[in-house]
């Protein structure tokens, strides 16, 4: 087994007694072809559940965010695929965007809402994962509360964390555009070698945008398909990196559980948008992510990566992507407005195959809320087929029922 680090296990600690999650540590410099096998060896150990199989992994990586460049870490990825599936399943990644780690986004264990469950009884076989930052990937500098905004710290963590105002110890931000790109990449040729494929599907909500669009435009030789949910885009966004990295700032965002129902409820504008009971469910998942974090406040919070540095995600980049694409967004969200996807949509000027789709009633939140089945679905059908609706290109509205017309 693996060597973590005193914090990883910790962590993992708490959640396999919270959840009963069996978790396979991955061994640092062994061979490719060992290492393999070792990953084989110990697959049983997978938690089953139903027809479906969940295991989590630690996946190796050297680092190259500023804070703990050239160490050896471990990036916390979890899969789920059908217990007994015969032959080679089509490999899905998941990113989760600037705010909340991976499974509240994506594996929230509320009636059918886990998107993960969703894809995976469709025949895929579906990972996500934690950049440096989020869930139980690392968090270097997140454990000092000085490291978090002046505000914060006065607002949110004095005095049960920190019993006066403190500097940064580590006055920077935290991570990049590249060392999210350089962990996809890691996960990604994880995922290559582990299922035998030469490409990966790949899914990207808000800031998961630029992630995975920016990698796949860097990347096009190992991704097959792109679906990209209410994705963060500028089109007139920097081309490369600033003159100094790391970039000023502090890598501690404090993010509230009322902030986060403050933010959704101001995108709420229909009846009957979103079923109440699925926010308890999102806020434990969430906390119980962050056991350290949750402890900190004197309301309930977690952390996540101060606003990362961002460059190369633009209409250059854009232009080179060459994955099918689909681009969906409420038109309710006021975090990614839709003019952001029009705009991308406009820039894919390379990609064959190329779908817009914006959903009447919803939020940037469409996979909590009511009409989140739009969401799975066109998902499996766009990943499996490259089709929305039966179209392999076009524009599309769908209204506050489900009912789908081409937006012309």
């Amino acid at each position: 087994m693996a060597t973590v680090f005193a914090m990883e296990i910790n962590t993992m600690r708490f959640l396999l007694g919270k959840y009963s999650l069996w978790v396979i540590l991955t061994v640092f410099g062994r061979s490719e072809s060992t290492f393999a096998q070792g990953l084989d060896a110990v697959q049983s150990k997978a938690k089953l559940a139903g027809t479906l199989q969940t295991t989590d992994y630690l996946v190796p990586h050297i680092s190259t965010v500023p804070a703990n460049a050239g160490k050896r870490v471990s990036l916390f990825v979890r899969e789920k695929v059908q217990s007994r599936k015969i032959g080679k399943a089509p490999v899905v990644l998941m990113i989760a965007g600037q705010t909340v780690s991976a499974l509240p986004a994506f594996d929230v264990q509320f009636e059918n809402y886990s998107w993960m469950e969703y894809l995976a009884n469709a025949g895929f076989d579906v990972f996500t994962m934690d950049l440096t930052g989020y869930g139980l990937s690392p968090r270097p500098m997140m454990e000092n509360a000085c490291n978090a905004a002046a505000a914060d710290q006065q607002g949110l963590l004095i005095p049960k964390t920190l019993a006066q105002p403190c500097s940064a110890a580590y006055p920077s931000r935290l991570t990049t555009s590249q060392t999210d790109w350089d962990e996809i990449d890691a996960v990604v040729d994880y995922l290559r070698l582990r299922r035998g494929v030469d490409k990966v599907h790949l899914i990207g909500w808000s800031m998961g945008g630029p992630r995975a669009g920016g990698y796949a435009a860097r990347h096009p030789e190992k991704v097959d398909k792109l679906f990209l949910y209410a994705p963060i885009y500028d089109r007139l966004e920097l081309s490369g990196p600033p003159a100094v990295l790391p970039e000023a700032g502090v890598p501690i965002a404090i993010r509230t559980i009322s902030g986060f129902y403050s933010t959704w409820n101001n995108q709420v504008k229909c009846t009957n948008q979103f079923n109440p009971n699925i926010r308890n469910v999102i806020r434990s998942t969430m906390l119980d992510f962050d056991p350290l974090g949750s402890i900190w406040g004197s309301e309930e919070l977690w952390r996540a990566p101060f606003q990362n540095t961002r460059w190369g995600w633009n209409a250059q980049f854009a232009r080179q992507i060459k994955a099918p694409t689909l681009v969906i967004l409420g038109d309710l969200d006021a975090t990614v407005p839709p003019v952001q996807g029009n705009n991308l949509f406009a820039d894919l000027s390379s990609v064959p195959q190329k779908v817009f789709v914006h959903v009447a009633c919803t939020a940037h939140q469409i996979v909590w809320e009511n009409q989140h089945m739009i969401l799975l679905e066109a998902s499996v059908e766009w990943l499996k087929q490259g089709t929305y609706q039966g179209y392999f290109n076009g524009a599309f509205a769908v209204d506050a029922f489900g009912q789908v017309r081409i937006d012309q």
